[in-house]
């Protein structure tokens, strides 16, 4: 992508602080026994009840990049939005997120109104601010970014810094992007001690990450522990061994239907009708990769396959990864956690 030097328009003064009680009190209340069922509920309360009520249709969505996920550990502290799957690692790197926006800096990407739905506990995507979480660690989805706005997110976090309009905190601007698009977020840090109420947000935020033990994903990989040449090749077709075994075995308990042929099933391109192949163009059925924990035993992954219908067809690739096959087209795999082998989805 090219590099562009930020430049900003502010579009929004000092965002608004919510109504005190005693506002809300003075204005609604007569006499000295007020009844609350006469207190109406603030306009900007209700607004976070139905953006909550909008995305949580999203909340058991599989993982995959652009998705903003609560942190398993600790959902009160923040979410994460997903960027890529690291094959090294094992983990996914992304963006610390907060409901925060009005602590916006020059790295912070206000999540707006084209993001919806999106749960108000996410706000606020720290560029600043790249994490690496184990799968283990997302909890439920909170929205979904498209590939535009998953752009403006890394953008942000190689060129925010080079914004160069006076630090105000609380203020929310408007940052060019390139392909004509744009960005809302912050103005810069300011460099003045105890000036500025950022500052000491993201520490605190940096003391949460590191208490929950969260690795910044700037950090180094950890060295790979050195395999012992017998174990290397002993592994090197592990999940070929694994998928001929499941195969087997479903065949000896008279579930051939998981691994072979039906009437009407489709494997590629080709559409099976009294056991011979026929040519077809039509996909009758969702295709989805995965990747299996490598703990996970023969037995836990056929019996699985069983439960959720669904039937290997491709694989395992160079990542290790299977692509199962659903012949439902609304079928929606369950995340990876307890009860099932998976590790990944969409890897």
């Amino acid at each position: 992508m090219t590099a562009l030097t930020p430049t900003l328009a502010i579009v929004a003064a000092r965002l608004p602080s919510p109504p005190s009680s005693t506002d809300m009190l003075d204005d609604e209340v007569a006499g000295d026994t007020p009844d609350w069922r006469d207190i109406p509920v603030p306009e900007h309360v209700m607004q976070r009840f139905a953006r909550r009520s909008d995305a949580a249709p999203l909340a058991a969505r599989p993982i995959a990049g652009g998705q903003i996920h609560l942190l398993a550990r600790c959902p009160g502290f923040g979410a994460v939005l997903l960027d890529a799957w690291d094959s090294t690692r094992q983990r996914w790197r992304g963006w610390l997120v907060t409901p925060d926006t009005s602590y916006a800096d020059a790295c912070g990407l206000v999540v707006e109104e084209r993001d919806a739905p999106a749960d108000p506990r996410a706000g606020l995507v720290l560029c600043d601010m790249p994490v690496i979480l184990a799968v283990t660690d997302l909890g439920a989805c909170l929205g979904v970014f498209s590939q535009e706005r998953l752009q403006a997110a890394r953008w942000l976090e190689l060129h925010g810094r080079a914004n160069g309009a006076t630090s105000a905190p609380g203020v929310i601007a408007r940052v060019a992007l390139p392909g004509d698009d744009y960005a809302l977020t912050g103005t810069p840090l300011s460099s003045e001690l105890g000036k500025d109420g950022r500052v000491a947000y993201r520490q605190l935020l940096r003391q949460g990450l590191q208490q929950l033990q969260i690795a910044s994903a700037d950090a180094p990989a950890p060295a790979a522990k050195p395999v012992p040449a017998a174990k290397q090749a002993a592994n090197a077709s592990r999940w070929l061994k694994l998928v001929t075994a499941v195969a087997a075995s479903v065949m000896v308990v008279q579930s051939a239907w998981l691994f072979l042929p039906k009437e009407g099933a489709v494997v590629g391109n080709a559409e099976f009708r009294n056991g011979a192949p026929q040519r077809s163009g039509v996909e009758t059925g969702v295709r989805t990769r995965v990747l299996f924990r490598a703990e996970a035993t023969e037995a836990e992954i056929r019996t699985w396959l069983q439960r959720e219908q669904l039937e290997i067809v491709a694989g395992p690739d160079t990542l290790g990864a299977f692509t199962v096959l659903s012949r439902n087209r609304q079928k929606v795999l369950p995340p990876p956690g307890p009860g099932n082998p998976l590790a990944v989805i969409n890897p």
